[in-house]
Formats: C-alpha cells, sequence, structure tokens
C-alpha cells in the first residue's frame, strides 16, 4: 500500500506546484525581453477586416449628442495606424517602457503592462489581455497623451480582438471646460 500511495502523494505535490490557482505577477528588463507586438496585432485585424464581408458601424457621442455612421475600412485603417504610433515595441523606444506580467489562473488570463517611465513618450501606458490557453488578444488598452499649442489631449483606446474598437478623447484647452468625444466602431457586434 505504501509503495502506492508514495507516487500519488508525488503527483499530487508535482500537479499543485504547476496549477497555481493564485495569481503571480513580476516586472521585467525591458531591454531584455520583447515586448508583446501591438502593432502588428493592430495590422493583423485591419488585414481581417479587409478579407470579411463586414460593414464598420461607427457611434460617436460629444456633448451629449449621438451620431451612428458606417465608416469605410479605408479610413478606419488609417486611424487605427495613428493609434499604435509610436510602436512601444521598437528599439528605440522600449527603453522608455517597464513591462509588468501578470497570470490570474482564476480568470484564466495573463495581463502585460507596459507603462513609461519619461514623459516624453506619448503613449502613457498600454495594457494586452490575452487568453491563457492559447495565448490569444483578448483586448488591447492604449493610452495616448498628445499635446498641441492651445490644448492637451488624452486618448484611451481599447481594441477588443475581432469585435470593436472605442475611443475615449478627452481635450483640454485653457480656461474651457473639457470636451469628450467617445467613437465606439464596431464590426462584430455578438455577444
Amino acid at each position: 500500500m505504501k509503495k502506492l500511495l508514495f507516487p500519488f502523494v508525488l503527483s499530487l505535490v508535482f500537479i499543485s506546484c504547476h496549477n497555481n490557482t493564485g495569481t503571480k505577477s513580476k516586472k521585467k528588463d525591458s531591454t531584455a525581453t520583447n515586448f508583446y507586438p501591438i502593432g502588428n496585432f493592430i495590422r493583423s485585424q485591419l488585414q481581417y477586416l479587409d478579407s470579411v464581408p463586414l460593414a464598420i458601424i461607427r457611434y460617436s457621442t460629444a456633448n451629449q449628442i449621438s451620431d451612428t455612421s458606417v465608416i469605410e475600412k479605408a479610413v478606419f485603417g488609417s486611424l487605427a495606424t495613428t493609434l499604435i504610433t509610436p510602436d512601444i515595441s521598437a528599439p528605440a523606444l522600449k527603453a522608455a517602457y517597464v513591462e509588468t506580467s501578470f497570470i490570474d489562473a482564476t480568470l484564466g488570463t495573463i495581463s502585460l503592462t507596459y507603462t513609461a517611465n519619461s514623459d516624453e513618450t506619448p503613449i502613457k501606458r498600454a495594457d494586452v489581455l490575452l487568453n491563457q490557453e492559447n495565448g490569444a488578444v483578448k483586448t488591447i488598452y492604449i493610452e495616448k497623451n498628445l499635446s498641441r499649442q492651445d490644448s492637451v489631449i488624452v486618448q484611451k483606446i481599447l481594441w477588443t480582438a475581432n469585435r470593436n474598437c472605442q475611443i475615449t478623447t478627452l481635450t483640454q484647452k485653457a480656461n474651457q471646460p473639457e470636451r469628450i468625444v467617445v467613437d465606439r466602431y464596431v464590426w462584430d457586434d455578438r455577444e
């Protein structure tokens, strides 16, 4: 009986060490690791959109006034390209970011967070949420700050893989109330 019990207990210890149901978080040296290729992912999403017969519907809300329209894929492609510029995975920019990874075994997700450690970079933060089982992207969140001569613009971008993209733009001008515009681009609204 003892001969049968020992391998069983040993296998339970091995399994419990590899199947930790808690969460893990660690920071990585940005110059030694490869960042998730956010730009390549967005470009692949644009190629996907070009290959399927789906319309892109734009829902826009500004000053509590909403509007709905169909947007051309080429126009959306140009817009999406500006969202990922500059590419934080470029060797010249990697040193300006710190990557933090977080595995949530309970939800079955991996979260990669890129935080700017410099005020010079327009992209202040990027989060990539991956499916732990297959590594597929669930969502990408990007936060950008753009300074103009007369205003400061903050863009908050949420890209849901194969579904939609939402851009919240907050514009602050001197001595004026903040202007908030929410543009949601939907090509697959299935739940």
